[in-house]
């Protein structure tokens, strides 16, 4: 009954409903009558095996839930044992997806194989003994039994838990199970690094990722880098003629290369590396020049100021690019 809730004095709500509320109003609910729930067991006995295919067919075939009249439906219904003579003695095997539990398995000592603590077939088991259970299977809520990242495999009577690939457990000494889930492995931290050398290791969830560093490439450029698959030195001297640029020389390194401009030519910027975008180019020969200058004055003054210019003028001076001053001075005054 839903009406529980609306009052603060009742016994011990038990699945949303009570038995017992103080000072309920006059204008309060009665009490309903709870569904009852029944568990019959049937025991057919006939000596032709082709009444147990018959009744295990028409089993198969009803359709559920089956209504007998108003206030009875039959919600189940399946065969569970089957108890035949084999040879001189009895032997009892459990129908489809049903099994023993183990301390029946315990009692009688010609069992089939126990898994799980169950069996599914017992000799001479006794026409007043217990019947088989159907079987659980713990795999349809996977996550909850198993754990994230598991594969969950039922068996009758029992089940396993297994870890994706690139997962494992905290425990390796236990059982995969919710309370030992799986987690991811980072295969970046193993001794025997799983990419190679001249490489990075990414981790990623249940795998890995890897790549060669500036300079390396992988051995087969067709299958992924690992061990077997390591990144080997590029030669990019090989790789094109044009990587440092014309009236130059390449020299490889182990992950890189050098350039050097060949004799008799020079780099175009000197403060940049040699490269194709910065290439060498001729050195052209230094040419000196000197020049004399006569300067004519009728006042001695002007030599004075002109020597006084001369004594605090910075050398080397540059004029433009290609041209520099390298010394300037006064040799001759004549008056």
């Amino acid at each position: 009954m839903t009406r529980v809730t609306l009052y603060e004095a009742c016994d011990v709500i038990t699945n949303g409903s009570c038995t017992c509320i103080n000072a309920l109003p006059t204008d309060g609910q009665f009490c309903q009558v709870l569904p009852s729930k029944y568990v019959i067991d049937i025991d057919l006995r006939f000596f032709d095996l082709f009444l147990v295919d018959y009744l295990r067919n028409l089993v198969r075939n009803i359709s559920l839930p089956l209504t007998l009249r108003n206030s009875i439906n039959i919600t189940d219904i399946d065969m569970n044992t089957v108890c035949g003579l084999n040879g001189t003695e009895y032997e009892c095997q459990c129908e489809q997806d049903h099994v023993w539990p183990s301390d029946t398995c315990r009692a009688y000592q010609v069992c089939d194989g126990i898994v799980g603590g169950t069996c599914g077939c017992i000799q001479a088991l006794p026409s007043e003994g217990p019947l088989c259970l159907k079987d659980i299977n713990e795999c349809k809520d996977a996550v909850s039994v198993c754990g994230p990242y598991s594969d969950c495999i039922n068996f009758i009577g029992s089940h396993m838990c297994s870890c994706w690939s690139g997962f494992n457990t905290s425990n390796k000494d236990s059982p995969v199970s919710r309370n030992n889930s799986c987690q991811d492995i980072n295969e970046c931290l193993f001794s025997s690094p799983v990419c190679g050398p001249n490489s990075i290791c990414t981790n990623q969830l249940g795998s890995y990722n890897c790549s060669c560093l500036d300079g390396f490439t992988a051995t087969n450029s067709l299958l992924l880098i690992s061990n077997n698959n390591t990144c080997r030195d590029v030669n990019e001297c090989l790789q094109t003629t044009e990587v440092c640029g014309p009236n130059s020389r390449c020299t490889n390194l182990i992950g890189s290369y050098s350039c050097s401009c060949l004799t008799g030519y020079t780099v175009t910027n000197s403060s940049e590396l040699v490269r194709a975008r910065n290439p060498c180019n001729v050195t052209l020969p230094l040419t000196e020049y000197l020049i004399e200058i006569q300067i004519n004055s009728m006042d001695s003054r002007m030599t004075d100021q002109l020597r006084n210019i001369l004594m605090y003028f910075s050398l080397p001076y540059t004029i433009s690019d290609s041209t520099n001053i390298t010394e300037i001075n006064i040799t001759t005054v004549c008056s």
